[in-house]
């Protein structure tokens, strides 16, 4: 009897310590995803960083401007396959409010001036080598796109590529795009 009443108390025991680990594990997880970035709706942080020539740049240049802000790195081979879209939206929309920025994280810039050298693109190319954006964006990996609106607002984050089967821009993505210009 004493036997079995003893199992019964630690089988209590280890129940409550085995509730008291998830209650631990469940407030951590949900604190970590509380700082995880700017949520849609929520104003962006701005930053201030170099351009290839050695020049800076600041986000909130941009306002007044819809911004497509690409976090991606040279050896990254999703962030490769998209920069052709992000060309050619660069193209179309030039002239009509939308900017794109390329924030590289490669920790070494000659890397990123390589690049471009052999794939010329048509947006800003900003230096990221420490990553300070993107952990302040709360990216899980590269590439990850912000939409931004003319007042710093963000308006939707793509996680991973951006959608474009076939090399074309979905139609939910541009119409997401042409939503923020106010054009539909």
């Amino acid at each position: 009897m004493k036997g079995l009443e003893a199992r019964r108390r630690a089988l209590r025991v280890m129940t409550r310590i085995a509730a008291f680990g998830a209650l631990v594990a469940i407030l951590t997880v949900s604190a970590c995803n509380r700082g995880s970035g700017p949520r849609v709706g929520d104003r962006v942080p701005d930053f201030v960083l170099p351009r290839l020539d050695g020049t800076v740049q600041k986000l909130s240049n941009y306002r007044g401007e819809v911004v497509m802000l690409n976090l991606w790195a040279t050896w990254c081979p999703p962030c490769i396959e998209e920069m052709p879209l992000l060309n050619e939206l660069a193209v179309r929309y030039a002239g009509k409010g939308l900017t794109i920025v390329g924030i590289a994280g490669d920790e070494n810039a000659d890397d990123v001036r390589s690049f471009v050298q052999e794939t010329p693109l048509q947006f800003d190319v900003l230096l990221d080598p420490h990553g300070a954006v993107g952990t302040e964006y709360g990216i899980t990996g590269y590439p990850e796109t912000f939409l931004i609106d003319r007042d710093g607002k963000l308006l939707a984050k793509f996680i991973g590529p951006l959608p474009y089967p076939g090399g074309k821009a979905t139609p939910e993505l541009v119409e997401t795009i042409n939503q923020a210009l106010g054009t539909i």
